[in-house]
């Protein structure tokens, strides 16, 4: 009796060991697919620059500022710029031109008057149409002018995060009050083109018949709106989608000085998307020093990065740059502007001497 009764522990123990090897096998199986999905993620993370298609616009007057994209964030290579577009009014400096492996010429107007703006705007979502007739697998088209800096990593981690068959309308608010016009009495805000702007493929689709390099900027004028705040008003006044607003990762030259990057926390700097820079505040040459403070982050040099970066921006904070007399030399036209204004001053002083 007593063999029987051990006999029958032993099974149940024997059983017992046996049902809980089979739950640590499956809980094994659970864990080890969960790292298999959260390595896919990252997968998909790195891959997903192929099915992006990010557009800077620069113009005849200021592409000597490309020295600087190129030195910083512009990959520089044509075998890493598949996705990469630079568009211009006109051509100008080849020799810089040349770093570029697709160049698009829209022979817009080389002023920056609102009918000149949206023209180049137009040719930019003519642009996206004309490349997805080949590269189908494109989801995201973004934009950005040519004084930002773009964290490449940042902005492909946050887009992998989002499904683009949704229609998506992604930036930083331009102002705070909304804006309306007098053919309806809705009212609408935008994003500014000055932090960039990131548009899905649905939404894209679904903006082309207001989009053409005819109807968009005709439709800026009849507004009296810029190009930026015209394709607020198509998106949301016609389409009824909200702006997906971004703040705190996009910002634009636009903003205050004591709001700018120098008032950034390391971590602040290499966890944003977009910078602006402005001459007046913070200039283009900014570029390459915040990229490579980011790219110390990335070796895992942090500190190194934070002890340089606390030393640039406390040391620039006090000792401000006497800009009196000075102007934006990035731009021939700021260039040409001053000398008129210069040469306007010197014919009244004259004029009042004699």
């Amino acid at each position: 009796m007593v063999r029987r009764i051990r006999h029958c522990t032993l099974h149940v123990r024997l059983a017992f060991a046996l049902l809980l090897s089979v739950c640590v096998s499956l809980a094994l199986i659970v864990v080890t697919n969960d790292q298999r999905n959260f390595y896919f993620h990252f997968d998909e993370t790195s891959d997903i620059s192929d099915r992006i298609v990010l557009f800077v616009r620069t113009s005849q007057n200021c592409q000597s500022r490309l020295k600087y994209l190129l030195q910083s964030w512009i990959p520089t290579g044509y075998d890493k710029q598949k996705n990469f577009y630079l568009i211009t009014d006109h051509l100008q400096n080849r020799t810089l031109l040349n770093s570029f492996r697709h160049i698009i010429e829209t022979e817009c107007p080389q002023t920056h008057n609102r009918y000149d703006l949206c023209c180049k705007t137009a040719h930019e979502f003519e642009l996206y149409y004309n490349i997805i007739k080949n590269q189908s697998n494109i989801e995201w088209m973004c934009r950005f002018d040519d004084d930002q800096y773009v964290n490449l990593k940042n902005l492909y981690s946050f887009l992998s995060q989002l499904n683009s068959s949704k229609m998506y309308y992604i930036g930083r608010t331009s102002i705070k009050y909304r804006l309306k016009v007098s053919e309806t009495t809705r009212s609408f805000t935008f994003a500014t083109y000055g932090a960039g702007v990131c548009f899905s493929h649905t939404l894209l689709a679904q903006l082309r018949p207001h989009t053409n390099v005819e109807s968009l900027p005709n439709g800026c004028v009849k507004r009296g709106i810029s190009d930026d705040a015209y394709i607020g008003y198509l998106v949301e006044i016609l389409l009824n989608i909200s702006l997906t607003s971004i703040n705190d990762l996009f910002h634009s030259h636009l903003e205050k000085l004591d709001e700018s990057f120098r008032y950034f926390a390391l971590n602040d700097l290499t966890r944003l998307i977009t910078f602006g820079f402005a001459w007046d505040r913070y200039k283009l040459e900014w570029l390459p020093v915040i990229h490579r403070l980011i790219e110390l982050v990335n070796e895992n040099r942090a500190e190194t990065a934070n002890y340089f970066w606390l030393f640039l921006r406390n040391y620039e904070r006090e000792h401000p740059e006497d800009l009196r007399n000075k102007y934006d030399d990035s731009c021939i036209s700021y260039q040409i502007l001053r000398n008129q204004t210069i040469e306007s001053q010197r014919k009244k002083q004259s004029q009042k001497a004699a």
